[in-house]
This record gives C-alpha cells, structure tokens and sequence, in this order.
C-alpha cells in the first residue's frame, strides 16, 4: 500500500514539474524590411537549475527535421539567443525574403524530451516599393508586402534628395517630374527602387 502511494506521489511530482515547463512567444507574426535587424521576445520556465540544450529552430515540412539556427550557415553570424536567465529573445541581423517562414524556441528537460511553444512566430521580411495612381493629380504610395510594426514615418527621396514628406507623396507640374523612392524613418539606407523618369500628367 505504501509502496503504491510513493509511486502515486513521484507521478504526480513529475507531472507537476512537466506542466510548470513552457516556453511562451509574445507574437504570432512579425512585419521585416529586408535588411533590418528582428528580434523575436520569448520567455521560458524550466524545472531544471542546470543548463540544458536550447534553440531556435525554422518550422519545416513534416520530412525535414528541425535544425538549430546558429548551426545552419544560411544564418551563420547573423543570429544570437539571450541568454540572461529565462530570456530566450531571439536577435537575427540583416534580414532576408529567404528568411520568411516559422520560427520557435524549445529546450530539453532533464528527461530528454523537448518543450517548444505552442505556435510559431511567422515572420516576413519584405522590401518597399513605390506605387501609384493617376487622378487630376498623381499619388504615390510607399508600400510593403506586410505591415510594418509601430506605424513607421516613410521619407520621400526624388532624385535622390530627401523631400521631407511623410505618407503620401502628390504632385502636379512639369516641375516634379523625376526619379522618386521611399524609406523608413531610421532605415534611411534601406530605400524602396526608384521609380525612374515619371511623367506628370498633362497639365494645360
């Protein structure tokens, strides 16, 4: 009797310190310009004091077993993982489109098994282009294939020379023709192609 009910409390001790292992991602999707720097927050909680593996690894097809970032030479020297206590913030420079997929963090429990989030972060890392429409006047529009985070400030270049404009960018003579592009405020180096030679509309 007694041998069963040490064997009932090691079950549920153990259940206990497997249910208080978890990992948690704060995102479930994130907005790149291709170039920039992402960093992805996690935290997690480990009933283990002592170290044990830990990675970030891209969600693959069912056939592809998951591999550790910092040991894939597509990302080699251009990701690093906190390590300050259960920090697991995930920091990946010079962003690729190659890089676009799922990403997630797990670790290994002291019984050999892996704890990953419930979900990936599904990041997607794209470039900026300019777009326009033709009315009485012609509009350009600096545009991206996702939203990018905290409602970025874009700069208008024309010819190469900042023109100090935010949003939308109208013109209407003869005189704005040129070569225009766009930017992101604080990733002024990481402009739009230009878009070359515009012709303004007819305007006698």
């Amino acid at each position: 009797m007694g041998g069963n009910i040490s064997v009932a409390v090691l079950l549920m001790l153990l259940a206990g310190a497997q249910s208080q292992q978890s990992v948690t991602l704060s995102s479930r999707s994130l907005c790149a310009l291709i170039g920039s720097t992402v960093k992805i927050p996690c935290k997690y909680t480990s009933s283990s004091s002592s170290d044990r593996p830990r990675e970030w690894y891209q969600v693959q097809r069912s056939d592809g077993e998951p591999q550790d970032l910092s040991k894939d030479p597509q990302y080699l020297g251009r990701v690093s993982v906190s390590t300050w206590w259960n920090n697991c913030t995930l920091t990946m420079n010079n962003v690729k489109v190659s890089d676009s997929g799922v990403y997630n963090f797990r670790f290994r429990t002291w019984r050999n098994k892996w704890i990953s989030a419930s979900f990936g972060v599904t990041l997607t890392v794209t470039d900026l282009k300019v777009t326009r429409s033709n009315t009485y006047r012609t509009t350009l529009r600096c545009s991206s294939t996702c939203t990018l985070p905290n409602n970025p400030t874009y700069i208008w270049y024309r010819n190469g020379h900042n023109q100090n404009t935010n949003g939308l960018y109208m013109y209407g003579s003869s005189e704005d023709a040129g070569s225009y592009s766009c930017a992101v405020r604080g990733y002024e180096e990481l402009r739009s192609p230009a878009v070359c030679k515009i012709l303004t509309l007819n305007s006698h």
